[in-house]
C-alpha cells in the first residue's frame, strides 16, 4: 500500500514539473502526459483494489481461524470416535466370548404322552454339553418327577385329552441361567372309534428289522386302537414295512444303485410315484407315512443343514411327491435316536474318520434332527406334516450296545464301553423308538 501511494506521489511531482515548462507545448511531453494520467487512474483503481481486498481479508481471517478450530475440534472428534470403537469391539469380543457358555437346549415343541404309559424325557439326549450333569438343571411345571438323568411322568385316565407345559432350565452352580426351553406334553389315548388307516413306515437299518414298527402297533393294538393296516414289501417281526439296511432319502428317490432301484419309481419314465407303488402292491392308498431316516449320508463332526443341499434335496423331493400323490395324507417325520455316548463311535471307527468323533457327531445328529423339525414345521407343509422327537426318549447311554472292558492293560477292574458301531440300538433301544411310534399313533392329529 505504502509502494503504490509513493508512485502516486513521483507521478504528481512529474506532472507538475512538466506542467512548468509552459512556453513551448511539446507534443511528447503532452503525450507522456496523458500517459502518466491514465497511469494515475490505473494505480488509484488497484490501489481501490488492493484496499478492498485487505478489507475482505479482515474479515476471511476470523473465520479462518474458527475453521483451524474447527478443524483441531473434528480430529479429536475423530480420535475419540476411534476409542470408542475400539472398545465396543473388545465389549463385542467379550459377548462373542461369553456366548461360549450358553447350553443350547433341543427340545422339541411337544411330546406324546398316552395314559397308563411311563413317559421319560432323557437329559443327555436334549442338551447339547459333553456332560450335560455338571449343570444344574431345573425343571418347571405341575407334573412329573426329577431324576438325575432325565425326567419322568406317567399320566392317568383322567389325563387323557390334556396337554401340560414343562420347561427345562440349564442353569450353571450360581443359579444363572445359561439355556431355556419349554415343551407340550400332550396326552392322548389310542382310540378305538379311529377308521381304519394304511400306514407306510419307511427308514433304514434302524427299521430293517421291523422291532421298532412291531412295538409300537402292538402296543396300539393291546390299548384298543382303531384297525391299522401296515404297508410294505418286506416283512420282518411280523408286520411290513420299507426298511432298507444302508438305505437314505437319495436312494429311496433315484435308486440304491443302478441294478437297485426305488421301491416307490414310477412304473415308466423317471421318477418316484406313491399311486404306482400301491398299485403293484394291491393297495388302495396310503393314510399316514412314518419316516425314520437316517444315520446314511448325515455324517460329519459338528455338521449343520439346509433344505437346499443332501439329504433334505432328496427329502424335499420324496415329501413332495407323496402329499402330489395322496394330498389328505399325514406324514410323520421321526427324529433319529443319538449315537452311543459311551465311545461306541470312537470304538468302531478310526480317528481319522468323522464318524470317529464321538462327540462331534453327536452334535451333527442333534442338528439334522432340528432341521427335520424346521422342516415339518414350515407353513408349507406344517398341515400335513409333524415330527415326533425320538431322540429325547431314547437312552444313549443305556441303550446302545456295550462291553465290558479292563480299565487298562494292567488291572481286573472292567468298565462298560460302547461296541458294534455305535449307531445301532441294542434291542431295548429299538423297542424305545418303538415306544415313541406308539405314543404318535395315539395321537389322533387332523
Amino acid at each position: 500500500m505504502k509502494k503504490i501511494s509513493l508512485i502516486l506521489l513521483f507521478i504528481c511531482l512529474g506532472i507538475v514539473l512538466i506542467g512548468c515548462n509552459e512556453n513551448e507545448p511539446d507534443p511528447e511531453l503532452e503525450n507522456m502526459k496523458d500517459k502518466m494520467s491514465e497511469l494515475e487512474t490505473l494505480l488509484l483503481d488497484l490501489d481501490k483494489a488492493y484496499s478492498d481486498l485487505e478489507m475482505e481479508l479482515d474479515v476471511l481471517e476470523p473465520i479462518t481461524i474458527d475453521y483451524q478450530e474447527r478443524i483441531v475440534y473434528l480430529e479429536n472428534q475423530r480420535v475419540e470416535l476411534l476409542t470408542k470403537i475400539s472398545l465396543l469391539e473388545n465389549q463385542l469380543g467379550e459377548l462373542a466370548n461369553a456366548d461360549d457358555t450358553e447350553v443350547k437346549l433341543f427340545l422339541a415343541e411337544q411330546y406324546y404322552l398316552a395314559p397308563n404309559d411311563n413317559f421319560q424325557l432323557f437329559y443327555r439326549s436334549i442338551i447339547q454339553a459333553v456332560n450335560p450333569y455338571i449343570y444344574h438343571i431345573k425343571l418347571t411345571g405341575t407334573v412329573g418327577h426329577g431324576y438325575n438323568r432325565y425326567f419322568e411322568w406317567k399320566p392317568t385316565n383322567d389325563d387323557d385329552g390334556k396337554t401340560y407345559s414343562l420347561k427345562i432350565d440349564v442353569r450353571d452352580s450360581n443359579g444363572e441361567v445359561l439355556g431355556s426351553a419349554t415343551t407340550n406334553l400332550i396326552v392322548s389315548s389310542a382310540d378305538s372309534t379311529a377308521p381304519s388307516k394304511n400306514i407306510l413306515c419307511i427308514g433304514d437299518s434302524l427299521t430293517s428289522s421291523g422291532v421298532w414298527v412291531e412295538q409300537g402297533y402292538k402296543r396300539y393294538v393291546a390299548a384298543g386302537g382303531g384297525t391299522i393296516n401296515l404297508l410294505g414289501t418286506i416283512n420282518s417281526s411280523n408286520v411290513k414295512h420299507e426298511g432298507r439296511g444302508g438305505w437314505q432319502w437319495l436312494s429311496f428317490v433315484n435308486g440304491y444303485t443302478a441294478s437297485v432301484p426305488s421301491p416307490f419309481k414310477k412304473n415308466s419314465g423317471s421318477g418316484i410315484s406313491f399311486i404306482d407303488y400301491c398299485t403293484n402292491n394291491g393297495y388302495s392308498h396310503i393314510d399316514e407315512l412314518y419316516v425314520l431316516m437316517t444315520y446314511n449320508g448325515v455324517g460329519g463332526s459338528f455338521r449343520t443343514f439346509n433344505m437346499a443341499v443332501e439329504p433334505f434335496k432328496s427329502a424335499k423331493i420324496l415329501i413332495d411327491q407323496f402329499h402330489q400323490d395322496f394330498p389328505y395324507a399325514k406324514i410323520t417325520l421321526l427324529g433319529i435316536p443319538l449315537p452311543s455316548v459311551n465311545s461306541g463311535l470312537g470304538a468302531h471307527y478310526t480317528i481319522n474318520q468323522s464318524y470317529g468323533d464321538n462327540y462331534g457327531q453327536f452334535v451333527t445328529v442333534l442338528n439334522y434332527n432340528k432341521q427335520l423339525a424346521d422342516f415339518a414345521k414350515d407353513p408349507n407343509y406344517s398341515s400335513f406334516m409333524r415330527y415326533v422327537d425320538v431322540k429325547g426318549q431314547f437312552d444313549s447311554e443305556y441303550n446302545m450296545p456295550t462291553e465290558t472292558k479292563k480299565v487298562n492293560n494292567q488291572s481286573n477292574t472292567t468298565e462298560l464301553v460302547g461296541n458294534a458301531m455305535g449307531l445301532h440300538p441294542s434291542n431295548s433301544g429299538y423297542m424305545q423308538i418303538g415306544d415313541a411310534f406308539y405314543r404318535a399313533l395315539c395321537n389322533e392329529w387332523q
